[in-house]
């Protein structure tokens, strides 16, 4: 695969594109094994848990078109970055990264300033999506579905009452969770809240903008900034931890939700080939010193905030 195959399609904005992007999107499904989408909140609280880590796949066997329709019903979408988009190094330490994929990884440290998050981003993508940007659990009728489909709901239901009103609330408490980072979608679309209150960039969007790579990459630089700033990260698999639950950094540390997420995501790090311990990729210790703030890394990562075509 070249670097930038989906850049040059436009990630289904054009016709042509969308078939294309849609058939490499089928060609990720067909990678996909375990992986685990999960809840992820923008607050210090944690109020809805995910019962425990979970083997379980994403939702991806759609069809083709499903998927064309899904990343082509919005418009102002920028194509994926490419080589050309970042400074960064795309060939060491990234293990099976589709090379198409790198590029946005390395802006999404780049545009953060999290010296060696880019890897990291790719191994919590390996795990909650098999990098399938339209992953989702909640949209079928398994039981996972009907988990994710609650755990959205009670994440709208405990916090619309503290947090700015959601456009599409509704919506994103049936939706479940999904994305290239496994969001769940009412904590997604408040990506932001914290410093912005009202002013967080994505109170108005569809839920489904979580497709977006660009758009699910904001929202991960913004939780990642959120872990490192506010609780204690020991390690790398620490990062993945609280992306699974922030109480587990807490009250579970330790625990056997703790101890399996860590092991999964080492082993989600061996079975990419990326390796945590190389430094010179990845420091040991993961640093926010020069965050730009929220909506810098939205106008460098997505540009004009996508919008559904006709409103629809």
């Amino acid at each position: 695969m070249r670097l930038g195959t989906l850049g040059a399609v436009g990630v289904g904005v054009a016709a042509a594109g969308l078939a294309g992007g849609a058939a490499y999107y089928l060609t990720l499904r067909q990678r996909s094994g375990e992986s685990e989408l999960t809840p992820k909140p923008d607050d210090d609280a944690s109020p809805v848990e995910p019962e425990a880590p979970t083997d379980d796949a994403p939702a991806t066997n759609r069809a083709a078109t499903e998927d064309e329709k899904r990343v082509g019903m919005w418009e102002n979408v920028l194509p994926l970055p490419t080589a050309a988009d970042v400074s960064g190094d795309l060939v060491n330490n990234w293990g099976m990264t589709p090379e198409e994929f790198r590029p946005l990884f390395m802006l999404m440290e780049e545009v953060s300033t999290i010296v060696g998050s880019g890897r990291i981003f790719s191994v919590i993508a390996y795990g909650e999506s098999r990098w399938v940007p339209t992953a989702q659990n909640g949209d079928g009728d398994t039981d996972r579905d009907k988990r994710e489909r609650a755990g959205s709901k009670r994440a709208w239901e405990n916090y619309k009452g503290r947090n700015p009103e959601l456009k599409f609330g509704q919506q994103a408490a049936d939706f479940g969770s999904g994305g290239l980072f496994g969001a769940l979608a009412p904590f997604f679309l408040w990506t932001g809240v914290i410093p912005l209150r009202s002013k967080a960039p994505l109170l108005n969007s569809d839920p489904r903008i979580m497709f977006l790579p660009r758009v699910a990459g904001f929202g991960a630089c913004v939780y990642m900034q959120r872990l490192l700033d506010n609780y204690q990260i020991d390690n790398h698999a620490d990062i993945k931890v609280g992306w699974a639950s922030p109480s587990w950094l807490k009250s579970g540390r330790g625990g056997d939700n703790y101890n399996t997420v860590q092991k999964k995501f080492k082993r989600h790090a061996g079975e990419v080939g990326i390796d945590l311990n190389d430094e010179s990729t990845i420091p040991a210790k993961l640093s926010t010193e020069n965050w730009p703030g929220v909506m810098s890394v939205l106008e460098q990562l997505v540009g004009t905030l996508p919008t559904l075509r006709g409103g629809a």
